[in-house]
């Protein structure tokens, strides 16, 4: 997407650098992640209630198709998008800016994995703060008994404020950032090698 939107000299602004973020975001949030992290969140869910439901993943896969048919694996498909919206659409800048900051306009330092990958972590860690709410709300509408207790995203939001107070949004905000921010340094050292092939 990023070859489309440069200009005659090659150059991308931070607001198209965004938007193509949001876009992959918005993408990988309906063909991906909304599914997996039903499937994981109910499993996860299931063994904690001790419930007996789900024999693992696959299982859950089938009985909740059964039961709900395919909507019912796009539970928390909304927060899952303005998650996974925000989190492309802040990565690709932070880590591009972060990238300049670290070694300027030097095209080959740019190119370096190592260089790459601690600009990505900062862009995760910064993506995981931004985002820590939309998480929490995606989780609770995803778990076992989400359907029963939230009509939609704005009810589960009001009563997660309402029974738990604001600072719940940021419930495991550590390990997720530490996850993150690994994942998007990986994401964005492997690129900079693999663009050499590709």
């Amino acid at each position: 997407m990023f070859d489309r939107l440069k200009d005659e000299d090659g150059n991308v602004t931070m607001a198209q650098r965004s938007f193509a973020g949001a876009c992959g975001g918005v993408t990988e949030a309906l063909f991906a992640v909304t599914p997996v992290e039903t499937l994981k969140s109910r499993v996860i869910d299931d063994a904690r209630r001790g419930t007996n439901n789900y024999t693992g993943s696959a299982d859950a896969f089938v009985k909740i198709l059964r039961s709900e048919g395919p909507m019912g694996l796009y539970r928390g498909v909304v927060p899952t998008i303005m998650k996974q919206g925000t989190n492309q659409a802040v990565r690709f800048p932070i880590q591009f800016v972060t990238l300049r900051a670290m070694v300027g306009d030097d095209k080959e330092a740019q190119k370096q994995p190592m260089v790459n990958g601690a600009a990505g972590a900062v862009a995760g860690a910064i993506s995981v703060i931004l985002t820590m709410p939309q998480d929490v709300i995606k989780s609770r509408m995803q778990g076992e008994e989400g359907a029963k207790l939230y009509s939609g995203t704005l009810d589960c939001a009001k009563k997660i404020l309402k029974n738990d107070g604001f600072i719940f949004f940021y419930a495991g905000t550590w390990p997720r950032m530490v996850r993150v921010s690994l994942d998007v340094a990986i994401t964005f050292s492997v690129f900079p090698l693999l663009s050499k092939y590709i």
